[in-house]
């Protein structure tokens, strides 16, 4: 535990100097007294005690063990006594500190921990009381546990006139557990509040915490009241750093709490608090219980196989002597766990009878050594959905109607469960009209109880019972309500953590309702398919949205990014030196710097979570198709794809199969072209817009009448966001413009920079550009990021690597001089960038296999952030293939006067192709918003 230190006593003569300098009148030097040393950093956690008390004091267990994780800087001596006595601190290497245990021998008085480095000091004391056991609590709480509640009962109520109010307190919070059980809910709370209250006055926190707790759990799981659990807990922080074991636990009702409100932002990020804090702490029954739940966070983000991963560790770590009651909940996460990656598709080793089996076992516990209804009902709706899933709906309607039984007044989260198992099995009989019923109540108690994933369910599921009816209109707006729903879950996802997989997760409703409206309306299913691309990434575009902001919301935007960017150049600056350390010195200092930039990421995601919704719903424009252009959108449906060409004169639609696992470039051509060949054969100018799978193919590189599709115009990939309220800067005479090249930040590339040199003569000779040249050790990060935020820059050309990486293409950049790093959080957080880019390096282009919608990379960035055009590659590329390509494209007829980048590329890559037909010119495109 970590009550206020006796080290804050060291503060003194700093304050006795500060006063001193204040009130005397002589300034002579040597009249001051010397400043103290520094204080030495030394953080110290204690766990096990058998109660933590206010004042402070921790009253030991009945073992006498507590243990103690201890943290100093590296070289100090550390020194642990009870009393007087020297007691050894040796233990676990944990997070930089140790994690040992202490057995404190009767009378001891006190634990202290002393840090020494030079002549800094820090010293921590924790004042120690002997343990205060009391077997007739122990008898009830086992009475509890084994479900003879009315014998505990009993035996509690017997203590509500006991002299010792210690004891009074703690059987109050025991009642109010068994009224929860027996479903007396009201008394219940009404226990715990009286309970919590005495121990406030009483100075047990510790007592406080866990009452605290199980009043949180009642009034969430018993009725939604979130509002009133929230209120528990923030009553509960001012207390957490005095209790290091409620302080996690605390951040792991507080990650329950937020994953009930669909915010897995801070749920991830709790959970991880929690776990962390557990394993300093050696808790390592609840650090599982902490990372089933991190596996069902990770699976619903779309990681299934790190979810599995985590799972396998519980598993493997879980103790054979568990209660009973803890073996129930691992069996239910192993069985929730494989129901979803089978309901999901999911590359995963589990199958449905492993889902049947884990509920069952949960289930027999439940009926047996771990007596509880409302688990029992639990597990019995997970089996009728696992039975559902495994397609036999007569006995998952069995498994359905003994959990209504066991529960006829389920609270609202098992409520829309039992009601979506019925709308399925309803549905699936063919009787829509009895589904819709089922689904409308299953909305209204998802609305009430703040359950956003079912709503999504029961929206969709109402979007599906009116289509089968032939509401067409009904139907239409009930799938739009869906669409609109995941746009607003879809915001509390955080960055670089899942967000594309996890809308993938989610694809179903947009399959669903752009298959039903190319029946119904083509043009409309052609929005529809667009802004189902558009979801994943029009949230980033933060610079069209900042004026919406309130003065105090736009205070936290700007004040997030300037600490984004000041944390950002530090960290640059630090990686200027790494060259200088050793091997060792050097994998510290990248750990060290690695933690700090993961925060950094967070802290950029709540800067854009400040922003709200992403326009990406019915009102919001995507760009209109240009005169004598062809937008090809393909989307999938239920059964294959969705394909639709856009013009000026109206929407082509077609239905086309799906691909098969390996296909050729003339079978992409028939499938995904020919179907729009007359469209295609007047068009000037070529955009594209598929999804997912499909955007990995190179379409213009596909063959069309004997030669590749850009021969027959210039061609496009689209970046589909909602069209910008302002206008990109654009100088009065294109012709003045400036221009960045930036050659060979690590020098290791000597073609690059022969690009780059031909690429700044083309521009000043022929395009009339001031060129800044920033040439290898230049082109350091602060050097690049003020190029691309110069007033008048009109066009930014990289020469040299590209680095393709993390979760959502996260961490995807360029490298530059001296270590540093252009990365996709970098260019999003830029306030503006040119209007043309030419990203010359491996992998520019690329987005994550993963992602089945819109996905991220660098050129996306670009795009996301205002970029007109994004010239980059999709793959590596052979940097003597790149000067090629370059020195065509900045040589084509189409670079002089206005930029078109399109009909740049195309001139360039028909040259090179030209030259040599087996080079890989296919691997550059140009993106456009």
């Amino acid at each position: 535990m970590t009550p206020a230190p006796a080290r804050a006593s060291s503060l003194v003569p700093a304050l006795f100097f500060a006063l001193a300098l204040g009130t005397r009148g002589d300034s002579r030097l040597e009249a001051l007294p010397t400043p103290p040393s520094p204080l030495l950093p030394l953080e110290v956690e204690v766990a096990g005690c058998g109660a933590v008390l206010a004042d402070p004091a921790c009253e030991l267990p009945e073992d006498r063990t507590l243990r103690v994780w201890v943290k100093a800087p590296p070289g100090a001596r550390i020194e642990a006594a009870l009393d007087a006595s020297a007691v050894p601190l040796e233990g676990a290497a944990i997070q930089g500190g140790t994690l040992g245990r202490i057995e404190v021998p009767a009378p001891t008085r006190e634990l202290s921990v002393t840090a020494t480095l030079g002549d800094r000091r820090a010293a921590f004391r924790l004042p120690l009381r002997p343990p205060s056991p009391d077997p007739a609590l122990k008898e009830a709480e086992t009475l509890r546990q084994t479900g003879k509640l009315d014998e505990a009962r009993k035996l509690l109520a017997a203590m509500s006139a006991d002299p010792d109010p210690v004891r009074r307190a703690r059987a109050l919070g025991k009642l109010a557990r068994i009224d929860r059980a027996q479903g007396r809910i009201e008394e219940a709370i009404s226990r715990f509040e009286e309970s919590m209250r005495a121990h406030r006055a009483l100075g047990r926190i510790s007592d406080e915490f866990l009452d605290g707790f199980a009043l949180y759990y009642t009034l969430t799981y018993h009725g939604r009241r979130l509002a009133e659990a929230r209120r528990v807990l923030e009553r509960l922080e001012p207390l957490a750093d005095r209790n290091p074991e409620g302080r996690v636990l605390l951040s792991y009702y507080a990650g329950l709490l937020s994953s009930e409100t669909g915010d897995l932002r801070t749920t991830l990020g709790l959970l991880r608090a929690s776990a962390e804090g557990a394993e300093r702490l050696g808790l390592a029954l609840h650090r599982l219980d902490v990372l089933q739940l991190e596996a069902d966070m990770l699976q619903i983000l779309g990681r299934g196989a790190e979810g599995e991963a985590l799972l396998a560790e519980v598993r493997a770590s879980f103790p054979e002597d568990a209660s009973p009651c803890r073996k129930a909940s691992m069996h239910t996460s192993v069985g929730w766990f494989a129901l979803q990656a089978i309901a999901r598709g999911d590359r995963s080793e589990l199958r449905i009878e492993d889902a049947i089996a884990a509920f069952s076992r949960a289930l027999s516990l439940h009926r047996g050594a771990c007596p509880d209804g409302e688990k029992l009902a639990n597990a019995l709706t997970n089996l009728a959905l696992a039975e559902l899933f495994g397609g036999n709906a007569t006995r998952a309607a069995e498994y359905l109607a003994l959990a209504r039984r066991e529960r006829p007044d389920p609270d609202a989260r098992l409520a829309v469960w039992l009601l979506d198992i019925e709308g399925r099995i309803t549905f699936g009989r063919g009787e829509p009209a009895r589904a819709l019923q089922i689904y409308e109540r299953m909305a209204e108690i998802a609305a009430a109880g703040v359950l956003p994933a079912s709503r999504f369910r029961a929206a969709l599921g109402r979007a599906e019972a009116l289509e089968a009816l032939e509401r067409v209109a009904a139907a239409k707006e009930a799938y739009a309500e869906a669409e609109a729903l995941l746009d607003d879950h879809s915001l509390l996802v955080p960055l670089g953590q899942g967000r594309e997989t996890f809308l993938g997760r989610f694809d179903e409703g947009a399959r669903r309702r752009v298959d039903f409206l190319l029946r119904h309306d083509p043009a409309e299913a052609a929005r529809a398919a667009r802004r189902s691309r558009a979801r994943s990434l029009a949230a980033l575009r933060w610079q069209g949205r900042i004026a919406a902001l309130g003065p105090e919301e736009r205070a936290r935007w700007e004040g997030a990014i300037l600490d984004y960017r000041r944390e950002r150049d530090a960290l640059d600056h630090e990686a200027r030196g790494d060259w200088k350390l050793a091997a060792d010195a050097l994998a510290r200092a990248r750990a060290a710097r690695s933690a700090r930039e993961a925060k950094l990421v967070a802290a950029l995601d709540q800067a854009l979570a400040v922003l709200g919704r992403a326009e990406v719903d019915g009102g919001a424009a995507l760009p209109p198709v240009q005169p004598g252009e062809l937008l090809l959108v393909y989307h999938p449906i239920r059964d294959g794809w969705a394909g639709f060409a856009l013009s000026r004169e109206g929407v082509t639609a077609r239905r086309l199969p799906a691909p098969s696992a390996t296909p050729t470039p003339e079978e992409l051509s028939r499938l995904l072209l020919e179907p729009f060949g007359d469209v295609l054969a007047t068009a000037k100018r070529i955009r594209l817009a598929p999804y997912g799978e499909l955007d990995r193919i190179d379409f213009h590189a596909l063959p069309w009448k004997g030669a590749p599709l850009l021969a027959r115009a210039p061609v496009a990939y689209v970046v589909d966001l909602p069209a910008r309220g302002e206008s990109v800067e654009t100088p009065a005479a294109e012709g003045a413009a400036s221009a960045v090249v930036v050659a060979d930040p690590r020098r290791d590339l000597p073609a690059a920079r022969r690009e780059a040199e031909i690429v700044a003569g083309a521009l000043e000779e022929r395009g009339g550009f001031r060129v800044r040249r920033l040439w290898t050790r230049e082109a350091t990060l602060g050097a690049v990021r003020e190029g691309l935020e110069m007033p008048g820059a009109m066009l930014f050309h990289y020469a040299g690597h590209g680095f393709f990486g993390g979760r959502d293409g996260w961490e995807s950049g360029l490298p530059l001089a001296e270590g540093g790093f252009l990365s996709v959080r970098d260019v999003l957080s830029l306030p503006r960038v040119p209007a043309h880019v030419v990203l010359s390096g491996c992998d520019t282009a690329r987005t994550a296999a993963e992602a089945r919608a819109e996905g991220l990379g660098l050129a996306q960035a670009f795009v996301v952030a205002g970029a007109r055009s994004v010239i980059a590659a999709t793959r590596p590329i052979d940097d003597h293939m790149a000067q090629r390509m370059m020195a065509a494209l900045y040589g084509s007829p189409s670079a002089r006067g206005p930029i078109d980048a399109a009909a740049a590329l195309r001139d360039a890559a028909l040259s090179v192709r030209g030259e040599d037909a087996a080079s890989d010119w296919a691997s550059l495109r140009v993106l456009v918003p």
